[in-house]
């Protein structure tokens, strides 16, 4: 997992016209695609914990908008009878999925019509029996949110979370040896803050001991934000390209004064190199990693989200951005229309069309949708 050599411009620029040429045979005549080979279905907004950095419910966050309107267990049904025509790979995100009652019945039912999905959990709710149950269904992943070693996780989660995730972790893992089973694989995500910057190495060895080594991968996630400047910047563009002002994306807010050395995070993720089971998401060069973190800092990529999935939040509305970066750009809604109509409607046709010129917008280097769909 070294850190990639920066690329010289002129193989950026042949970089970015193979992606365009892999696109060719799903572009269709006026932005239109085949169907969506990824769907991440929001089933709540709904958490149990408070961290501080969280969207939704941290300092800044634009807590549940969808109190009182979810999806119910037949509407959340028919997505995935949908889901199963277009063979997409189904990813559960939002909130804390278990606070779902039917979250288990849903599992069962994508796995029933042939689907891979995966979702993230804090690993709070998880008990023996739906952990016997996860193993029993064949549930592909699960990804455990893990911020650092316990005194940092439980100063971002609450006192007590740390134990009940590893806990959580390492009976998984149990029960997945006494089934003679693979899945599902484990995974955890590590949200990179001040604290965890230069711990990885010491967060992944605890959580290792912990665990009985349970853990499968471990995912260094970079951090989500935005500075006031780029706020300001984002919101015009989507303002003059898309006609909305995006205002969800304060969300991410952060101030200028409090952006992140990026310096020794790039360093620890170089001493992972030899790591196998540990990755760094989005995987940047070293040069691109200290332009993350910089203020205005240009990453050149291209996004190609809007050609290769889509976000259903917990209402149906569906979009082509999660994480509230362009939250007013709403391509429909899953109770009013098929999924196959709204995807290449003519909403979503002038999204396509404005990222095929603009690559994306000021807040979108640090979307982690437009990484993972460019690996799928």
């Amino acid at each position: 997992m070294a850190l990639r050599k920066t690329p010289h411009p002129v193989a950026a620029i042949f970089a970015d016209l193979r992606l365009l040429v892999r696109l060719l045979p799903s572009i269709l005549p006026g932005f239109r695609t085949q169907a969506p080979r990824v769907i991440d279905l929001e089933l709540t907004n709904r958490c149990n914990l408070r961290c501080r950095m969280c969207w939704f419910y941290g300092e800044g966050g634009v807590g549940d908008a969808y109190r009182g309107r979810e999806l119910s267990t037949e509407d959340v049904f028919r997505v995935i009878d949908q889901a199963a025509r277009f063979k997409s790979v189904m990813y559960l995100g939002g909130a804390e999925p278990f606070l779902r009652r039917d979250f288990l019945d849903i599992l069962g039912y994508i796995k029933a019509r042939g689907l891979s999905v995966s979702f993230t959990t804090n690993g709070t709710l998880l008990d023996p029996g739906k952990i016997e149950t996860l193993v029993s269904l064949g549930v592909d992943h699960v990804t455990f949110s893990v911020d650092g070693v316990q005194q940092i996780h439980d100063e971002i989660r609450g006192e007590g979370a740390y134990h009940r995730v590893v806990r959580a972790i390492g009976e998984l893992s149990k029960c997945r040896r006494q089934k003679g089973s693979k899945r599902p694989s484990i995974g955890i995500n590590m949200t990179v803050s001040e604290n965890l910057a230069t711990r990885v190495k010491e967060t992944i060895r605890a959580v290792a001991e912990a665990t009985e080594d349970g853990v499968d991968s471990y995912r260094i996630h970079q951090l989500w934000f935005i500075t006031p400047k780029e706020l300001l910047a984002h919101q015009a563009a989507t303002r003059q390209f898309l006609g909305c002002s995006s205002p969800g994306a304060a969300s991410h807010l952060i101030p200028s004064s409090q952006l992140l050395d990026a310096r020794p995070l790039a360093e620890e993720i170089l001493s992972l190199k030899n790591w196998a089971r540990v990755r760094s998401f989005p995987d940047l060069t070293q040069d691109d990693i200290l332009k993350y973190y910089a203020e205005g800092g240009e990453i050149d990529q291209r996004c190609i989200a809007p050609f290769s999935g889509v976000v259903i939040k917990p209402n149906g509305d569906v979009k082509f951005c999660p994480d509230e970066w362009v939250d007013d750009y709403i391509l429909g809604n899953v109770r009013n229309d098929s999924l196959e109509t709204i995807w290449n409607n003519s909403r979503a046709r002038r999204f396509r069309s404005a990222l095929i010129r603009q690559k994306c917008f000021p807040g979108c280097k640090r979307c982690s949708f437009m990484y993972s769909v460019r690996y799928l």
